[in-house]
């Protein structure tokens, strides 16, 4: 994927990011988009978000599948003081990226958890994704916004054409 840069600029390339640390413009790119664009790799955090945008287009029930959806803040860094208070008010390591708390029988709720390509679960994850399954409830591991759709879809009944 290529970041457009300005003045006829087709691609920004390492050269250009010399040149634009030298001298920004509005059309300088940011450390984070660079490690993107060099890397080529699609974040765990790009994949909900593409995720969740085309779940609040999708109609369900009067209302879009976003409304039954939510995220469940785990990862990220924080300060050890942030992390502690999150912990005494009950966040749990190892609980899956997103929860749809639909009951579809013969399951509680659905739950996701985004990977990359090459990611791997943690061993909370690996500890908690079990504990979910025998109380009922559906876990999936998805590596793509697309695979995550259509997990959704296919545990709601919701056909399509």
């Amino acid at each position: 994927m290529a970041i457009r840069g300005g003045r006829g600029r087709s691609s920004w390339t390492l050269d250009g990011i010399e040149k634009a640390k030298k001298s920004p413009k509005s059309t300088s790119m940011t450390t984070a988009q660079f490690k993107k664009v060099d890397s080529g790799k699609v974040s765990e955090s790009d994949l909900q978000k593409s995720f969740i945008e085309t779940i609040e287009l999708i109609p369900y029930k009067g209302r879009t599948l976003r409304d039954f959806v939510y995220a469940v803040p785990n990862g990220g860094f924080r300060t050890k003081r942030t992390a502690s208070n999150l912990k005494k008010e009950g966040v749990k390591a190892g609980v899956p990226d997103l929860h749809c708390f639909v009951a579809v029988p013969p399951w509680h709720s659905l739950y996701i958890e985004m990977k990359t390509e090459k990611g791997d679960l943690t061993d909370s994850q690996r500890h908690l994704i079990p504990i979910l399954r025998a109380e009922g409830h559906k876990v999936v591991i998805c590596r793509s916004d697309q695979h995550a759709l259509s997990e959704l879809l296919k545990y709601l009944g919701i056909q399509v054409a």
